[in-house]
C-alpha cells in the first residue's frame, strides 16, 4: 500500500483539502443516511479512497463495524479486493444479535459485489491466531473500544499482520485518550507516523464525527514480519485480559439485564456502541 497514492486519492475524492470540504461524490452522504451508524460521509470517502488504491494482493481489515456503515462505504466501486470485518457481538446479548442481523442485511444491500468476510470475536484474541487473515493487511481501520489501553493495543496487535507499507485509520481520534495512545505508541515504534489529522471541531461534528487520523506504517529491518511481540504490547495485553476486558463484558451483561444503567455506561465508557443502545 503506497502512502502517496492514498493521499492523492483522498484529495481527488474531495477536490482539495478534506478538512474544509465534503466529498465530491454525493453517494457517501446518501449511504450515511441509508445505513445506521456513526461514520460520517467524509470518513466514508477516506475509507473508500484507501480501499481503491490498496493492492489486490493485500486486504482491508476493519475492527468495530457495528451495523456496517463504514464497510459499506469502503467497498463502493471496489470489487476485486478482499475485506475483513472483525466485530465482537458475542458480549452484547440481544443488542449484539440485532446489530449483527442489521450488519448482514446492510452488507447484502450495499456490499454484495465485494468479497467481505466477517470474523466474530475479540480482536485482541482473534488476531493472535495464525492464518485468521489470508494476506497482508494494506489498510486497517480501527473503530473498536475507545480507551487508551485498547487503542495502544490496537496498533500493537496489528503490526505483525501489516504489509511492509500500510495505512492505518483511527476513528474517534479527536478524543484525547485515543490520540494520546497512538502518539505514545509511535514514540516507542519509529516505523509509525501520523500523516493526516482530520479533527472534529465539536462532538459529532457533521464532517468528521469525532475525528479521523491517518497513520502510515513502514516495516524496517529491525521489526520483520513474524518478530516477537514487544514487551510494551505484551504487558498491556495481560492488563487488558486481567481487568479491562472482563470488566467491560460484565458491564454489558448488566446493561442487558438492567437498561437503567445505560446513562452510567455512557459516562464511564464513551463509546459509540454505548450511545447506540438507547
Amino acid at each position: 500500500m503506497q502512502l502517496e497514492a492514498f493521499l492523492e486519492e483522498v484529495e481527488r475524492a474531495f477536490g482539495g483539502d478534506p478538512q474544509e470540504r465534503d466529498p465530491l461524490d454525493p453517494h457517501f452522504a446518501e449511504l450515511a443516511g441509508a445505513v445506521a451508524g456513526y461514520t460520517s460521509a467524509n470518513e466514508l470517502a477516506v475509507l473508500n479512497a484507501a480501499a481503491r488504491v490498496m493492492p489486490s494482493d493485500e486486504c482491508y481489515l476493519e475492527v468495530g463495524s457495528y451495523k456496517g456503515r463504514s464497510m459499506c462505504g469502503a467497498v463502493q466501486g471496489v470489487s476485486d479486493k478482499t475485506f475483513y470485518v472483525l466485530e465482537n457481538y458475542l458480549e452484547f446479548g440481544m443488542q449484539g444479535r440485532r446489530a449483527r442481523e442489521e450488519l448482514e442485511h446492510n452488507l447484502r444491500a450495499h456490499a454484495s459485489h465485494a468479497d467481505v468476510r466477517l470474523l466474530e470475536g475479540n480482536c485482541f484474541e482473534l488476531l493472535r491466531r495464525p492464518g485468521v487473515i489470508d494476506r497482508p493487511v494494506g489498510v486497517y481501520f480501527y473503530d473498536g473500544e475507545h480507551t487508551g489501553l485498547s487503542h495502544y493495543l490496537a496498533l500493537g496487535i496489528i503490526e505483525p499482520w501489516l504489509a511492509d507499507e500500510a495505512i492505518v485509520l483511527v476513528d474517534d481520534a479527536t478524543y484525547p485518550m485515543v490520540s494520546d495512545a497512538h502518539e505514545e505508541y509511535i514514540a516507542r515504534h519509529p516505523q509509525w507516523q501520523v500523516v493526516r489529522r482530520w479533527d472534529a471541531r465539536e462532538n459529532n461534528d457533521p464532517r468528521w464525527a469525532n475525528g479521523l487520523h491517518a497513520l502510515a506504517f513502514r516495516r524496517d529491518a529491525a521489526n520483520p514480519r513474524g518478530a516477537a511481540e514487544p514487551w510494551d504490547v505484551q504487558w498491556r495485553r495481560l492488563a487488558y485480559r486481567a481487568a479491562l476486558g472482563p470488566g467491560q463484558k460484565a458491564a454489558w451483561t448488566a446493561i442487558e439485564r438492567f437498561p437503567g444503567l445505560i446513562p452510567l455506561a455512557k459516562r464511564l465508557y464513551p463509546s459509540k456502541k454505548a450511545s447506540s443502545i438507547d
